[in-house]
């Protein structure tokens, strides 16, 4: 092992190669020694001190998790690279294992290279076969393990075997995470490289997860939507995302795997989608979700051929219980209307066939791949259940040709009930038909 005591051999040997920027590193992740070039092109680059007898890098940013990474890799006898660009120069990061004779592995050589010499230089190392130690993967500080090229994994560090519930050393990796978006965890595993989003149940959440300060916030305003589904799997199931590094277990070609949870950023995110679209005073979707809702189904059933329907409803007397009860009160009772109206489509109806928003105060807009005369008649329904409230209705029906444009669609049913409410309200006008009462 590299030891303080190898520190002037270090500086004499490293610093006789002018022009080499690069440092050397023991296996506790302690800084033996750094060239003065090193010093300054990685303060430069990444910030970096470099204050020999401490821990380094520092773990504060992006790129420091990619340095950690290939610092571990080169740890277990693999040579790993990172670029980095700075100013439209690009920089490569090696990192070597440095293996002291009668010792084995003793340390990591980190060098910085021009991107153009790095290939020359990556093919002048000598390949490294040494016996593997798990006690190596306890340096890199986050949940790190190192699997063969089956994906059974052959040890695991620390942080990782105590967040999860199960054992993993012997267990393949693909019998306890489930790959999101079709990405294929196993020819990631064969190639030794890659990422992947998974869900993963038997991991606990991460200890060193800072949420930020937003996430409070979000939580106030969800909890006043009035929304009466299950909560999301984003909730309940740990999300995690995979990195895979090439390097050596025992002379054999492995892959180490870290796992980042992403569950809290998720979750934020999907905070932070609801709130955009959805009705705070409703639950329902508001104006922009039910737009974007409209422009998704058109284009699937452009490609489909399925059927469209849009209905548009209005309050007829929401004016008279605002001037006669006031707009809170008022409101209360649209309120009260839209929770009857989401219960009674989702008792007609599949939930995935029918979207429900609120365009403005007193309208709101049903979509669903029902055919128009089933609109009409689910409407009249509703309107009959309305106790509390008068509405009129305008529905058009998407069919090849009729309507190229959102706007055009939804124009046609506005103008529908636009045409309800003139005659007297209380009814419901299907685009371009009779009138039906």
């Amino acid at each position: 092992m590299a030891t303080q005591t190898n520190m002037p051999v270090w500086g004499g040997i490293l610093d006789s190669c002018p022009g080499l920027l690069c440092c050397v590193i023991n296996l506790r992740g302690i800084l033996v020694y750094a060239t003065h070039g090193y010093k300054a092109v990685a303060s430069r680059l990444f910030g970096h001190k470099c204050e020999e007898g401490n821990n380094y890098p520092p773990l504060a940013t992006e790129v420091d998790s990619g340095i950690h990474e290939i610092l571990t890799a080169a740890c277990l006898g693999s040579n790993n690279a990172i670029e980095i660009s700075d100013n439209g120069r690009v920089w490569e990061l090696t990192a070597s294992p440095l293996r002291l004779e009668g010792q084995g592995i003793a340390g990591v050589v980190l060098r910085i290279t021009p991107k153009v010499q790095s290939d020359a230089a990556r093919n002048s190392m000598p390949p490294v076969v040494i016996q593997s130690s798990p006690e190596i993967l306890n340096t890199v500080p986050f949940r790190a393990g190192v699997t063969d090229i089956r994906g059974f994994f052959l040890a695991v560090n620390k942080f990782l075997a105590s967040s999860v519930r199960t054992e993993l050393v012997g267990r393949n990796i693909v019998e306890l995470v489930t790959p999101e978006n079709n990405s294929d965890l196993t020819n990631i595993i064969i190639r030794r490289s890659g990422t992947a989003e998974c869900v993963m149940p038997d991991i606990l959440p991460a200890e060193n997860f800072y949420p930020s300060g937003i996430a409070p916030y979000l939580d106030d305003e969800l909890n006043n939507l009035h929304e009466d589904e299950d909560d999301d799997e984003i909730d309940v199931l740990r999300h995690v995302r995979l990195y895979a590094t090439p390097c050596e277990w025992n002379g054999a070609d492995a892959v180490m795997i870290t796992f980042e949870d992403v569950t809290d950023s998720l979750r934020t995110h999907e905070q932070l989608r609801r709130l955009l679209t959805v009705d705070r005073s409703t639950g329902i979707l508001n104006r922009f979700g039910i737009e974007h809702m409209i422009t998704r189904r058109m284009h699937e059933t452009a490609n489909d051929g399925s059927n469209l329907s849009l209905t548009v409803i209005r309050i007829d007397n929401f004016r008279i219980m605002s001037e006669a009860l006031g707009y809170a009160a008022a409101s209360g009772i649209v309120r009260k209307f839209a929770r009857m109206m989401k219960k009674f489509l989702a008792e007609r109806t599949d939930s995935k066939d029918i979207s429900l928003g609120r365009w403005s105060d007193d309208e709101f807009v049903i979509l669903s791949t029902v055919t128009g005369a089933s609109t009409v008649s689910t409407v009249n329904e509703l309107r009959a259940k309305s106790s509390d409230v008068v509405i009129s209705a305008g529905t058009a029906e998407l069919s090849e040709g009729s309507y190229m444009s959102v706007s055009e669609f939804f124009g046609a049913a506005y103008d529908a009930v636009t045409e309800a409410v003139k005659s007297g309200g209380n009814t419901t006008v299907q685009a371009r038909d009779s009138l039906t009462s």
